[in-house]
């Protein structure tokens, strides 16, 4: 090993200190994304706000899926995590909803379609899962892992306090 003295110390100093002003932003060049960032554009995210709107509205106690932006979570868990199938699965049924003009329906047709998806959704036989359930199940992922499900939609209790192992019930609402 060799043995470290005053000149081979500076030319380290001198080596380091001149590598930290080569910019390295060249470096980086290739993961700059020239692409389109989501395939769910302000279309799709329109028709998703509507739709867990409808799946979980806001009530006088909680805000509803809209305000909690829960469709934004939808479109990131549907187009990061999600395979190509499914993904393309949920693409096919929201294209079809545009398609159909769900944006400009009524609130009361609004929600007999979406009812009708529901049942369509939970009488499926098939292989593959209706995109329906994906919708549904995002919904409330997201709504209840947002600040404004857990704290307005969920009996929060940020101090829990002593466990009481027998409490009697009085019909309030429970953690879902």
């Amino acid at each position: 090993m060799e043995k470290i003295n005053r000149r081979n110390a500076l030319g380290i100093l001198a080596r380091w200190s001149a590598g930290s002003f080569i910019p390295f932003s060249w470096l980086v060049q290739g993961c700059k994304d020239s692409s389109n960032p989501t395939l769910f554009n302000e279309e799709y995210q329109l028709l998703l706000a509507d739709i867990v709107e409808i799946i979980l509205p806001e009530t006088d106690a909680s805000p509803g899926a809209k305000e909690a932006k829960v469709h934004h979570f939808i479109a990131l868990i549907a187009e990061d995590c999600y395979g190509i199938e499914r993904k393309d699965r949920i693409l096919v049924g929201l294209n079809q909803l545009l398609g159909d003009g769900f944006l400009d329906y009524s609130s009361e047709k609004k929600y007999e379609v979406i009812e009708q998806l529901d049942e369509e959704a939970t009488a499926t036989t098939h292989k593959i899962p209706h995109y329906f359930k994906d919708l549904k199940s995002l919904t409330q992922w997201g709504y209840f892992s947002s600040k404004p499900g857990i704290m307005e939609g969920l009996r929060y209790n940020p101090i829990p306090g002593y466990y009481k192992g027998c409490v009697p019930y009085n019909g309030e609402i429970a953690w879902y």
